[in-house]
């Protein structure tokens, strides 16, 4: 077996020569990806020198593509308006049939009937208690303290308590009416 030689000079300087190496490999890939940009960089220039940048039709196609975005602006706008407008028309429509539905409910006409009742019967009893307290106040100023009782007496038997009774009676079947009214109007939101 032949014995090998080992040169340390040889042996020191081989990882230099191999870090030289790795960067010459490197600085030649750089060339030649440089040299490719720069040919693609002529070939765009030769290509640009082609097109046409005249300010006339440069300007053209800007004013045209602005007249184009306006007027698709216009459009969004127009739309955006008609639809409020509509959902607007959609929603006044739903109220009023609601509303026709509540007013055209038979809880809803009772109690109508019913406050009517009440208003005519109130009017009756101040219109009674006026006459009453009136003739009242007469025979008192009268003088006589017998007439003074007579009045009082007047005054029980007359139609005023059979009329503020009846009164009373009418605005408890109103405020009956009106809640059973209110309850079939509440069933009826959101149909």
């Amino acid at each position: 077996m032949a014995k090998t030689k080992f040169d340390i000079k040889t042996e020191a300087t081989r990882p230099l020569y191999a870090g030289v190496g790795v960067t010459d490999l490197a600085v030649e890939a750089v060339r030649d990806y440089v040299a490719d940009v720069q040919k693609a960089f002529a070939d765009v220039q030769k290509s640009v020198t082609k097109i046409d940048f005249q300010p006339v039709a440069l300007r053209e196609v800007i004013e045209a593509r602005v007249a184009e975005l306006q007027a698709d602006a216009q459009a969004l706008v127009t739309e955006g308006v008609e639809t409020v407008a509509g959902t607007y028309a959609d929603l006044a429509k739903r109220g009023e049939v609601l509303v026709t539905r509540i007013r055209k409910q038979e809880s809803t006409k009772a109690t109508v009937k019913s406050a009517k009742t009440t208003s005519a019967k109130a009017k009756t009893t101040k219109t009674q208690a006026k006459k009453t307290t009136k003739t009242a106040a007469k025979k008192t100023t009268a003088g006589a303290k017998s007439t003074a009782k007579k009045a009082a007496a007047t005054a029980k038997k007359s139609s005023a308590p059979s009329s503020a009774k009846a009164t009373a009676t009418a605005a408890k079947t109103t405020a009956s009416n009106a809640t059973t009214a209110v309850a079939a109007a509440a069933e009826k939101v959101g149909d």
